[in-house]
């Protein structure tokens, strides 16, 4: 079993509140939305053996489950053990791929080389202790000529969860999550220093609308590395940060929903025939 701590930037995935929060809030508010737009990016082919790095509750595995179809193959790799959980309590979707969930690192995958059409890693990069290590083990896995579809934030929707924390002086549990992959220069080279060539990265934008309110995005706040410390908070603390958190949310608030703004880069590449 990998050891979180050392291998993660964001250890609060590996927490079960946290799971469900991403399952019920977080998917299909924005990661389920920003996936469609990474499958579109980067399309499974049916009968297409697919890797999805940094699963987490599974939200790209099952959109390129669809695509695959009942000739494909996929499977989610995730070093949470709480995150695997959520995803395997989705049902199988008929007509889909069937998917297998593997608790892993990133950077040492069991899984032998060449053994993916297409990969993806929608927004975990920066929560790894090594990106870098990261995409070179992707490559290992892809076929040559294999394809990568790969998301980062260049503006997270979390944003604002983080500059509260961070102007109250209250640091939340473990480190925090990286800038790599913010830079889309900076992303292009990373993923040719890989092995991978061809690469394109274009910048989309999404809005995600938090129908509950400002209720609902302190639910959201409390699962994200941004606060992921609120809740152990001492009381009055952690009711400062929420009224902070509940200010500072207020010209996103329209109709009395939350509309968070966010910018991602989409990068989309293919495994060359060596890490020249």
């Amino acid at each position: 079993m990998p050891e979180v701590g050392a291998q993660t930037r964001s250890p609060h995935f590996g927490e079960e509140a946290t799971a469900r929060t991403y399952s019920q809030i977080h998917l299909p508010r924005v990661f389920t939305p920003w996936a469609r737009i990474l499958i579109e990016v980067v399309p499974a082919r049916p009968g297409e053996t697919v890797l999805d790095v940094a699963t987490g509750p599974g939200t790209v595995a099952r959109e390129a489950a669809r695509l695959a179809g009942p000739t494909g193959r996929v499977v989610g790799v995730d070093i949470s053990a709480a995150m695997l959980g959520v995803a395997r309590g989705w049902p199988a979707e008929a007509g889909a791929a069937p998917i297998e969930y593997v608790e892993s690192s990133a950077t040492a995958m069991p899984l032998a080389d060449g053994t993916f059409d297409v990969a993806y890693c929608q927004q975990g990069l920066q929560h790894m202790s090594d990106a870098d290590a990261a995409l070179r083990e992707i490559h290992r896995l892809l076929q040559v000529g294999g394809r990568l579809g790969v998301a980062t934030w260049q503006q997270s929707p979390f944003g604002v969860f983080r500059e509260v924390v961070a102007r109250m002086g209250d640091a939340s549990a473990g480190i925090q999550p990286s800038t790599f992959g913010r830079d889309a220069a900076e992303l292009r080279l990373a993923l040719r220093a890989a092995g991978f060539t061809d690469v394109e990265v274009q910048t989309r934008e999404l809005t995600s609308v938090l129908e509950g309110g400002i209720p609902q995005a302190l639910e959201v706040a409390a699962a994200t590395s941004g606060a992921s410390g609120l809740l152990a908070a001492p009381p009055e603390r952690r009711q400062a940060i929420r009224d902070a958190i509940a200010e500072a949310l207020q010209p996103y608030l329209e109709g009395g929903a939350v509309r968070l703004p966010s910018i991602a880069n989409l990068a989309s590449a293919v495994r060359g025939s060596s890490h020249s």
